[in-house]
């Protein structure tokens, strides 16, 4: 009876990119899926650890809504940085970060302004530009975010 040859082969060539992978950082979705997928982690693991279900971290990294802005400081710190979502260079999406940093509703951030609710939510939407006084408090508004999330990011 004869003996079987083996044969040893090394294939040397680029491991095929994850298709799961973004293809680029443009929304929140997009950096919590390349973050787990660093991580080698599944989504009913993240899902765990942000305590969420599977179907809010699924529905995020699809972009098919965006977190609440109470799981701000949580995903920040799963995320270990703070993401760069597009330009976020206009007064109304520098404020809609700052509220998501500070985990408030419109209402709670207008309270803290000492604004009219509804001014802020036109404000936020771009359908209103607001008054210098009004702008004012705002930018004092995203100082205080900006500083809560310093603490976030040494915190991660």
């Amino acid at each position: 009876m004869g003996s079987l040859h083996s044969c040893h082969k090394q294939l040397i060539g680029k491991k095929p990119a994850n298709m799961a992978y973004p293809a680029s950082l443009n929304t929140l979705g997009d950096h919590l899926r390349k973050v787990r997928l660093d991580r080698g982690l599944s989504q009913p693991q993240v899902a765990m650890l942000l305590k969420v279900t599977t179907d809010s971290i699924t529905g995020w990294e699809l972009n098919r809504y965006v977190p609440q802005a109470r799981m701000t400081k949580r995903i920040i710190q799963f995320l270990g940085y703070v993401p760069i979502l597009g330009k976020c260079e206009s007064l109304n999406e520098r404020l809609f970060r700052a509220r998501q940093i500070l985990g408030h509703t419109q209402e709670q951030a207008a309270k803290k302004m000492r604004c009219d609710e509804s001014n802020i939510r036109q404000i936020e939407s771009g359908k209103r530009h607001p008054r210098v006084e009004t702008s004012q408090k705002i930018e004092r508004y995203i100082l205080v975010a900006e500083e809560k999330l310093k603490g976030i990011v040494a915190m991660g």
